[in-house]
């Protein structure tokens, strides 16, 4: 569960699929890859920064015990789950984009947010509120950056 867990598996992989969609769609995949960037971005700042400090839910491994963590704990708090919120947000926006690659990209969304359940790190609660979160950010970034960022590429 760690490979899924862990961020630093995902910027080799996720830059070659970068110079693909560059290639491929050659505009339209540069307004797409903006969007990610600014979709992913806002979600993971926000979450972090903002509703994590207001809701301040403590993690099961800090209040627990029993747990036993397969990763170090963190110390930030808990709720909403800033992985699962970014990988929702993610898999929204791709999906949206990519209709083909949907169900593989939300498979992957899901077992990212259960691998944080399963280290212990996060309650399934704190998962499922970052699936809405960033499920809700991805549909507004499609919809009010994607398209306007579409346009403009295809003007220039």
């Amino acid at each position: 569960m760690q490979l899924i867990a862990t961020k630093k598996y995902f910027y080799q992989a996720g830059g070659g699929l970068a110079v693909v969609v560059l290639v491929i769609y050659k505009r339209a995949g540069l307004a797409f890859l903006l969007t990610l960037a600014v979709t992913v971005g806002f979600t993971d700042a926000f979450n972090h920064h903002v509703l994590k400090e207001i809701i301040a839910r403590p993690r099961p491994c800090q209040v627990l015990p029993d747990i036993v963590s397969a990763m170090n704990c963190p110390r930030n708090f808990s709720f909403p789950s800033n992985h699962a919120a970014v990988s929702f947000a993610a898999a929204t926006l791709i999906s949206r984009c990519f209709r083909p690659a949907a169900v593989l990209v939300f498979i992957f969304a899901l077992l990212i947010g259960y691998s944080r359940v399963y280290s212990g790190v996060h309650y399934p609660a704190d998962v499922l509120g970052g699936a809405l979160y960033g499920s809700l950010i991805g549909a507004l970034c499609y919809r009010y950056i994607y398209f306007r960022l579409a346009k403009f590429v295809k003007k220039s």
